[in-house]
């Protein structure tokens, strides 16, 4: 199999001290035993890894330094460091993550690394299930910086209930927390930069001073923010777009292509399975989909099919419009 055909990611997870166990029953992902895993890593390229070809030694790092065009496509840009542009990431938000904020590209040339533009598709949200993005209504800058490091910033955020099937966008500079109650499909830049604001007592370092500058520190815009889906002519919908990257859900139960139009895509099965089918020269190739997997879908595939098994929903990430 050449490495420039479509192919399967191996994943690692990392323990949290916010996480839990849901993903192996959202997702039927294999988790360590008698750890609490708050994040699978499903693609990534960083300086202290890369992700491994499933079945291969290969790693995304190696496609990089040998074929970055044919895998990226032309004109995409790579990320810091000659990097693949985006990670794409699970988690399992039992307790809220800390309230935080991310660089945009430019303060984060300071750090050694990629800005952080994200957004999170909720797949699960138990009773308790709450997302912060922003402030409330009325806070501004100066009041917001002088409850930094004080148990009074909690007031000041705002908070609503996520339902499964939102997603929510949180571009460079968004004051956030995710959870508690939730599992997400986390799409974002390559980039590790997260400054800590507040951490609900559980003694970890934050970054006051980076975190101050790197905020926005605006009201929330509405009572519920999500990004509302685009319908697609094709059926799917586009759930957000971003100079850095796009996400499209579908909801398969029959065979149905997908052109990538001379750019990587991703597909990530979030339920169900199937096949994933792309001509070859000689012999058309095939890749098994179960829930939790996802495949990358080089530049230089023209089309791939998507065949359900009975049913499939697949989030397809592609590298947004420049």
């Amino acid at each position: 199999m050449s490495p420039l055909e479509p192919f399967l990611l191996e994943r690692i997870a990392l323990p949290k001290v916010w996480g839990g166990r849901m993903l192996a029953k959202a997702l039927g992902i294999a988790l360590p035993p008698d750890v609490d895993v708050g994040e699978t890593w499903e693609l990534y390229d960083r300086p202290e890894g890369s992700s491994r070809l499933r079945g291969r030694t290969t790693t995304i790092a190696d496609l990089m330094a040998t074929a970055s065009e044919p895998l990226l496509g032309e004109g995409v840009p790579a990320a810091h460091g000659r990097r693949f542009p985006l990670m794409l990431k699970f988690l399992d938000a039992r307790d809220a993550l800390s309230v935080q904020v991310h660089p945009d590209d430019a303060l984060a040339a300071a750090d050694d690394d990629s800005g952080k533009n994200e957004a999170c598709v909720v797949l699960q949200a138990g009773p308790d299930a709450r997302f912060i993005r922003g402030l409330r209504p009325g806070v501004d800058r100066a009041r917001f910086l002088a409850a930094v490091g004080t148990p009074q910033l909690e007031e000041l955020l705002w908070s609503f209930r996520p339902e499964v099937g939102d997603t929510i966008h949180i571009p460079p500079g968004t004051i956030h927390a995710i959870g508690p109650g939730l599992v997400v499909f986390e799409v974002q830049q390559n980039s590790d930069l997260t400054y800590r604001i507040h951490d609900w007592g559980r003694g970890r370092a934050v970054h006051v001073q980076k975190a101050a500058a790197a905020a926005d520190a605006q009201p929330t815009p509405s009572a519920r923010p999500v990004v509302a889906p685009t319908p697609l002519a094709d059926g799917g919908a586009e759930l957000v777009a971003t100079g850095d990257f796009r996400v499209r859900r579908y909801a398969l139960k029959q065979r149905f292509e997908l052109r990538p139009d001379g750019r990587f895509c991703t597909v990530t099965c979030v339920a169900g399975g199937g096949t994933l089918w792309w001509p070859g020269e000689r012999v058309d190739g095939t890749l098994a989909l179960a829930t939790g997997d996802t495949a990358l879908v080089p530049a230089c595939c023209p089309r791939f099919d998507l065949i359900p098994n009975e049913s499939m929903n697949v989030l397809v990430c592609d590298p947004g419009v420049r």
